[in-house]
């Protein structure tokens, strides 16, 4: 039990979310941090002449917004947010002019078209880049949305550019948007899960298989029955009806092929010959 003072930063979960891994979002993007950082890297410096990086993500749940520009997707609606100081030194950069960060007064004034047009722009442009099939997995088809109020948002991403934690956007995300991100983490586990019970099974098919093949192999066994040497002198001279001394041994080796494998009896049934008492070559020799 807690005194209601002493729960600052303790949020409420409502009851929709009960059982979703809210707090396994942002892996969608930390994962894919390298990848965000190297195209977010060289959109900065080719479309706005600004050489700065990703230095890191924070997340936060529960947020009020009531300035961000707001784009609708097939899912629903998320918002882009940007510092001023961030957007004057895009603007000061791409145009070569000399912009201080520190100006107040500069801070305090209303913003410029060009400063809203320049927000509008970075606000589909990067967006775009961020969801994308093959940058954080998250596949969304973006448009502006100016006829739609949106305050409240389910999740907010803040991407930090540089050292100076003044320097740097923000996406937010509604309910929608955060529970397909869920989905999609759920599905891939899945997937993965699938694979390698799919991969395991693979497995045990190929080696079933292949012990089934051994075993159903066919093989030829050849019996020597009877050998003679005559030289080439006693050959010329053999004429139909000569006989020849064959000296009959007491088993016969079994071939498969070239290899000798088995000794055996033959044995004569019912008109028909078979090998019987067979002995393998190696337990004959230990004999």
């Amino acid at each position: 039990m807690l005194k209601y003072s002493q729960t600052p930063g303790i949020f409420k979960l409502e009851g929709n979310r009960l059982g979703r891994p809210y707090h396994r979002l942002p892996t969608m993007f930390t994962g894919n941090f390298d990848t965000i950082e190297s195209h977010l890297g060289n959109y900065f410096l080719k479309k706005h002449r600004t050489n700065i990086t990703l230095k890191k993500i924070h997340c936060e749940m529960d947020v009020i917004n009531k300035s961000a520009e707001l784009l609708v997707s097939q899912v629903g609606h998320l918002a882009f947010d940007i510092d001023r100081a961030l957007l004057l030194m895009l603007l000061g950069n791409f145009y070569g002019l000399t912009s201080s960060l520190a100006d107040e007064k500069s801070q305090d004034d209303l913003p410029t078209k060009t400063e809203v047009r320049l927000r509008s722009r970075l606000a589909l442009d990067i967006c775009n880049i961020i969801f994308n099939k093959n940058i954080s997995g998250i596949p969304l088809t973006l448009k502006p949305d100016s006829s739609t109020i949106q305050t409240h948002w389910a999740y907010q991403l803040t991407f930090v550019l540089g050292d100076d934690e003044n320097c740097s956007f923000r996406i937010l995300l509604d309910d929608s948007h955060t529970d397909y991100i869920l989905n999609l983490i759920r599905r891939s586990e899945h997937g993965e899960k699938k694979k390698q019970v799919d991969k395991a099974s693979i497995e045990t098919r190929k080696k079933t298989l292949i012990k089934e093949i051994i075993h159903t192999l066919p093989l030829t066994m050849n019996v020597k029955i009877a050998e003679i040497s005559l030289n080439v002198a006693d050959l010329t001279t053999i004429k139909p009806g000569d006989i020849l001394p064959i000296a009959m041994p007491d088993t016969f080796p079994v071939y498969i092929g070239k290899s000798e494998l088995f000794n055996a009896l033959i044995v004569e049934d019912k008109d028909k010959l078979f090998l019987s008492e067979l002995t393998s070559k190696t337990e004959k020799s230990y004999e």
